[in-house]
């Protein structure tokens, strides 16, 4: 029996204990610590600590040897394998005096290290009584014996452990889904790029290294017809070898990926039959994670991962957040592809802009009741940026002004598409400006390849002096009613399209009589700056602009709006298309 001043200074321990664990540590600070701290309260030669992984396994990485060292060695169990995976079966504590008399244990994990297991207590480890892991000590230090209140000292820190890794697990999720938004905007900016297809292949692979925390890696690109990889970037091989090394679909882990098309995580190298141990390159680490590149069914390529900094294997986590970057990655590179193979010939290129000349009209609806203005500058030859009016009956106009998401090439194919689709639309859905949306975002739905669209519409009414309008996440036309000094926006809201299924759009109906006047635009005028980044144009500044214009015709207006926004930020290249569409009522 454990004498009181023994129990006071051990539950004093446990509190000190707790209050560390539960400081804001990563998961690789905690585990070493949770053993230190079990080993030296129970006074014990070694601990360990086996964590669950997806509800089907227990690993441990880390162990605390007889010395105090850490032995680092990947080791995997099954579910009521040996003590640890009784322990975790049973949900039970497992307390043994003689290891070796117990059939239950298993001693291979001695034979490996050449440590003599002679007594131990393994305990779970629970989270609002989920399972999480487990945690041991084995042998009791001067060839004593673990007694029941060593099982309640290990029982109370299993409590303190459990929490203390549940939060870090919290923090680390949350962590690597604010990185992965962060890379996934990065990977948008690059949709399309003048860089080339190597240079983008190692900017990406860089980027994906250091949100991972890894050292090395490698982006393959797929050679559907010969039916292999061939290496984009790697990480950890020099480059004077990447056109030597080509992997069969099916071979080796990259080409298993590549032939299943499903993303791998791999523990411990070693063990796994698909890893080619002649290779002449090797990992610094045992665990890697590899994802295939698709983009609408057609295989791009392969990413794959190893040597994490930490030093400790790669889990589902992690291959999580690859997948999702790999699902980015592969809309980049298709992108890079498609923009690269174009610009390279030439024709396509003008032949894009040949398309997207036709969706723009040269000539809008001529009558006596309306007039118009308008600017419109693709960033590149081609742009996402399209607009449209056109006359349904005698008193009924259409407007339209739409941008998908990018610029560019990928944007412009997009844009075109997009028009295609709507043109199609029966007259009755041209009519209503909320079907109108709603049906354009059924259409759109799946089809943008992770891209967006937003648009205005509206039905002009000449009769009534009226215009009918919805809005799909796009920026609010300014209306400068006859006789007001200053424009104001429409007040109509709604969702983007494409992105989100079934989505209802809410139209409202405002006035707008003779002398009103409609400017409708894109965002890239709102969004001009200066080169060094210090001055921006914005929405207050492009609405006292208009107020500036207001006495001019529609057409100079349209100029004006756009030499000021030059003229405030001092350039006259906008990083974006930029759109005016101004509907004068006469």
């Amino acid at each position: 029996m454990t004498d009181p001043q023994t129990s006071l200074s051990k539950f004093r321990s446990l509190l000190h204990i707790s209050s560390i664990l539960n400081a804001n540590l990563d998961l690789h600070q905690l585990l070493p610590l949770i053993m230190l701290y079990s080993k030296d309260l129970l006074e014990a030669e070694a601990s360990s600590l086996f964590l669950l992984e997806n509800d089907e396994f227990l690993y441990c990485e880390v162990a605390l040897g007889e010395k105090g060292e850490i032995i680092q060695e990947y080791a995997r169990l099954e579910l009521g394998e040996g003590i640890v995976g009784m322990v975790a079966k049973e949900k039970k504590p497992i307390a043994l005096v003689d290891a070796y008399k117990d059939p239950r244990f298993n001693p291979s994990m001695d034979k490996r290290t050449g440590f003599k297991t002679k007594s131990l207590i393994c305990v779970p480890l629970f989270v609002e009584e989920r399972l999480i892991g487990t945690l041991e000590v084995i042998n009791k230090t001067n060839d004593r014996i673990f007694n029941d209140s060593d099982l309640e000292y290990l029982i109370s820190l299993s409590e303190v452990a459990a929490t203390a890794i549940q939060n870090a697990n919290v923090k680390d999720s949350l962590d690597k889904r604010i990185l992965e938004l962060s890379l996934l905007y990065e990977f948008e900016k690059l949709s399309v790029s003048e860089k080339s297809l190597n240079e983008l292949g190692k900017w990406m692979l860089n980027r994906v290294l250091e949100y991972l925390g890894a050292s090395s890696g490698t982006i393959y690109l797929a050679n559907n017809t010969k039916q292999e990889l061939g290496i984009l970037a790697a990480k950890g091989i020099p480059e004077d070898a990447y056109d030597q090394i080509k992997v069969p679909y099916g071979k080796g882990v990259s080409g298993w990926v590549a032939e299943k098309k499903e993303s791998l995580l791999i523990h411990n190298l070693d063990l796994d039959p698909r890893y080619n141990k002649l290779s002449p390159y090797k990992f610094e680490s045992k665990s890697l994670i590899s994802a295939p590149l698709i983009f609408q069914n057609e295989l791009l390529g392969v990413i794959s991962i190893n040597n994490k900094l930490s030093g400790y294997a790669f889990q589902h986590s992690d291959l999580d957040l690859l997948t999702n970057i790999a699902a980015r990655l592969s809309n980049t590179i298709k992108n890079a592809q498609l923009f690269h193979q174009i610009v390279d010939t030439g024709k396509e290129l003008s032949r894009a802009k040949n398309i997207m000349q036709k969706i723009m009209p040269s000539v809008l609806p001529q009558t006596k009741e309306l007039s118009y203005g308008v600017s419109h500058i693709p960033l590149e030859q081609v742009g996402g940026d399209f607009y449209d009016v056109t006359q349904i009956d005698g008193n009924h106009y259409s407007i339209l002004i739409a941008d998908i998401s990018g610029h560019g090439l990928s944007a412009a194919v997009l844009a075109a598409m997009s028009h295609m689709v709507l043109k199609n639309f029966e007259p009755e859905i041209k009519q209503s400006p909320s079907l109108f949306l709603t049906t354009l975002n059924h259409m759109l739905f799946g089809k943008l390849a992770g891209n967006f669209l937003t648009a205005f519409y509206g039905i002009i009414n000449i009769q009534e002096n009226s215009i009918l309008c919805a809005n799909a996440g796009h920026h609010a036309p300014f209306l400068l009613k006859t006789g007001e000094s200053k424009a104001k926006p429409l007040d109509v809201k709604g969702k983007i399209l494409g992105l989100i299924p079934d989505l209802y759009y809410e139209e409202k109906t405002f006035s707008f009589g003779k002398g009103d006047r409609l400017i409708l635009y894109t965002d890239g005028i709102t969004e001009h700056m200066s080169k060094d980044h210090n001055k921006r144009y914005d929405d207050e500044l492009f609405q006292n602009a208009i107020t500036k214009g207001k006495s001019k015709v529609a057409q100079e207006c349209a100029n004006l709006l756009i030499q000021e926004a030059k003229d405030y930020v001092g350039s006259v290249e906008f990083a974006d298309d930029v759109t005016i569409l101004i509907v004068d009522r006469k």
